[in-house]
């Protein structure tokens, strides 16, 4: 009896060996690192072919530079810039980084941007453009669009009511500050999206019609089209309009009925496109006339002007419900946290091949004295449905994971045939794999990720890791100190 255990504990202990993933290489001390930074996007990523990959980095006696790693983790060129960097992507055959002129801690970055064109192969620069010149006096708030194959760049700009101006908030008025400039911020004085050519010209610059709302986002949806999403609780509804280059008018609105509870308008909205053409998703938590917190998931057909939607009520017994359907696929990982509907996210939406992903996690930010002590983010709910928002099934990845202003509690999917691939933070240093069968929603496997060789104290930067076609890498990044804002970065890379 007694070897039968033994024998069977160390058969279980080599399946989880065996599923877990191989150690291949680390880059521990590269010559660069990144900044902290709520503006620019050090650290950004963007996938090139051949396994490679560009990193905007942060390198000695220069503003900024672009560094190009291969799939064996050797640096093949960096090319270094003037300004401070907004966004990295690919725009035809090139890469396409943008750049403010300057910056400032104070007074944010300019509103005059950059466009570097550089060859993939051999980082060299192909051209230089200065592609938006704005407002001297007023804070703008622009956002960059690439299509994932290159074939369009565009931008968005919002023209605040902020001044440019240095803002110390005394003790006597600095609450009285504080909401001025909230409001000030949140004022829009105009807006536009401009639309490039090949040589980075301005080819359509179009100032829409907004439709009727309280609050708004804009997006550019994978099939180009610019979209403009307004919530409007007072009537009940969100209006989703979409835009052709150079028209201010819609080329329609489609207004989805929700039950706001009074006023509130709902959490913030999570948008995806979609392989077809003019059909667009989003979803959000929301808290319903019933004042229960709800999740609302949409389709919106734009060539037909129609739409479909999924509500999911995320009181106490459907929370009991779901936790209770939780079956752990390792019993390392079998703690489910999961709790307060009150403070449930819509993390990411998005469509893969015949069905829709929607992961949903509780997300709380401690503050003390209005300054942030830590982050919590629990356990993921996975709601997948199909393309008419047939719910097909809930899975849980779970997870505890304590950050100090949420860094790295975004987790990372990645998609081979039918087969979801996942890494999450979790507490502590734990690092997690996943693989969930997708036809199923079946968990195939869950395990720590090794991570010898990396130093305890570093985190893994879910939202700018890589997958390779028989590997995958992971940058662990320190936490940035107090009196520091710049940051090392070491680099894992992984079988599957």
């Amino acid at each position: 009896m007694k070897f039968k255990l033994t024998y069977s504990i160390l058969l279980l202990l080599s399946s989880f060996s065996a599923l877990a993933q191989s150690q291949l290489k680390v880059f521990k001390k590269p010559e660069w690192n990144i900044i902290s930074s709520t503006d620019s996007r050090y650290g950004s990523t963007l996938q090139l072919s051949n396994n490679n990959v560009a990193m905007i980095v942060n390198a000695p006696k220069v503003d900024f530079a672009v560094v190009t790693i291969d799939g064996n983790l050797n640096q093949k060129w960096i090319t270094s810039f003037e300004g401070f960097p907004m966004a990295i992507g690919k725009f035809k055959d090139k890469i396409l980084v943008v750049a403010a002129t300057d910056h400032s801690y104070f007074k944010s970055f300019t509103n005059t941007f950059v466009g570097y064109l550089l060859d993939e192969t051999t980082g060299k620069l192909v051209s230089k453009k200065i592609i938006y010149d704005g407002s001297v006096d007023f804070i703008e708030e622009p956002r960059f669009y690439f299509a994932e194959d290159g074939s369009y760049f565009k931008m968005s700009v919002r023209l605040t009511a902020m001044k440019k101006k240095v803002r110390i908030g005394l003790p006597i008025i600095g609450a009285y500050t504080a909401l001025k400039v909230e409001k000030d911020y949140s004022t829009t004085v105009d807006f536009n999206f401009i639309d490039f050519d090949n040589q980075l010209n301005a080819s359509q610059k179009t100032n829409p019609f907004m439709p009727d709302g309280q609050t708004w986002n804009s997006m550019c949806g994978d099939d180009g089209s610019f979209i403009i999403m307004t919530k409007d609780s007072k009537l009940g509804k969100i209006n989703v309009a979409t835009y052709i280059s150079g028209k201010r008018e819609p080329l329609k609105t489609v207004s989805v009925p929700v039950d706001f509870y009074k006023n509130t308008n709902g959490g913030e909205i999570k948008f995806a496109g979609s392989k077809a053409p003019l059909v667009n998703y989003f979803s959000m938590m929301y808290k319903n006339l019933e004042k229960d917190i709800c999740l609302l998931v949409a389709k919106i057909d734009f060539k037909t002007g129609t739409y479909l939607i999924q509500k999911e009520v995320m009181d106490k017994d459907h929370i009991r419900d779901l936790q209770k359907s939780f079956v752990p696929v390792n019993k390392k990982f079998n703690d489910l946290d999961f709790r307060d509907a009150n403070f449930l996210d819509v993390t990411s939406i998005k469509e893969y091949n015949n069905q829709l992903l929607v992961s949903v996690v509780p997300f709380t930010q401690y503050t003390q004295n209005g300054a942030p002590v830590f982050a919590l983010a629990e356990s993921v709910l996975l709601n997948m449905y199909d393309l008419q928002l047939k719910p097909q099934y809930h899975q849980f990845l779970p997870r505890t994971y304590k950050s100090k202003t949420g860094e790295g509690s975004e987790i990372a999917f990645n998609q081979k045939n039918d087969v979801l691939r996942m890494i999450a933070n979790k507490t502590g240093i734990d690092v997690i794999y996943a693989e969930m069968d997708m036809k199923t929603g079946k968990m195939i496997r869950l395990n720590e990720v090794p991570k010898d060789g990396i130093k305890g104290s570093y985190y893994a930067n879910t939202e700018t890791l890589w997958w390779q076609d028989l590997s995958f890498t992971i940058p662990f990044a320190e936490r940035r100190g107090l009196f520091s804002d710049k940051i090392d970065v070491q680099f894992l890379q992984l079988s599957y």
